[in-house]
């Protein structure tokens, strides 16, 4: 970055304008955004150290019940719910997986054609949309690949055995591309219901 002469401010076209020359209005909005976001950065460290201190917390607690009851704990800890004495507060910790789906999947797509060609020769195409919509991609061109799974979870007959290989297909093609993992909050209101306490600013 260049450096800026004093009496100077950079524009969005990269020219230096004389203070002078600059209306007030833009000089104090100016300042309130620049502000604005450095408190912001300061608070996203924040609430970094929170989540990461609390969820440390709580792994130890996980580790400490683990040892009361002499149990190895292996691998990832799983998904985990923390309930106060009274039942009125809770604390979840939740791991969810990135997934991608590699190139079996096109092959998958193929037997699947293959059975919807078959299967609607009667005239009935309403499956064939149906399963068409799962394979649809977003504006980023990106096939959902919940929507891929969820074809596994139906049981369907097929004497050539195709729906079937190409259900393998897809549990082959599956590639766990990293995890993330989040810790949520809960409180219980005057009428009994659970609420959650959000830390997305966007929401309060």
């Amino acid at each position: 970055m260049t450096d800026i002469p004093a009496g100077f401010k950079q524009d969005g076209k990269g020219n230096l304008v004389a203070f002078a020359n600059i209306k007030q209005s833009d000089l104090i909005r100016d300042e309130f955004v620049t502000t604005a976001i450095e408190h912001a950065k300061k608070m996203q460290i924040e609430l970094a150290e929170f989540k990461e201190k609390q969820m440390d917390e709580a792994d130890a607690f996980i580790e400490l019940l683990a040892q009361e009851h002499d149990v190895k704990l292996g691998g990832k800890k799983g998904n985990i719910t923390l309930r106060s004495f009274d039942h009125t507060l809770k604390v979840t910790l939740q791991n969810q997986e990135r997934i991608e789906l590699g190139p079996e999947l096109q092959l998958a797509k193929d037997l699947i054609d293959q059975c919807l060609e078959k299967w609607t020769q009667n005239g009935n195409h309403n499956i064939q949309v149906i399963v068409n919509n799962v394979f649809n991609t977003d504006k980023e061109g990106t096939i959902n690949p919940q929507r891929i799974l969820s074809l596994r979870k139906y049981e369907i007959s097929d004497d050539s055995g195709k729906w079937q290989k190409a259900m393998d297909l897809i549990a082959q093609s599956v590639d766990v591309v990293d995890s993330c993992r989040f810790i949520r909050f809960y409180e219980t209101d005057d009428t009994g219901k659970e609420q959650a306490i959000s830390l997305d600013i966007a929401k309060l």
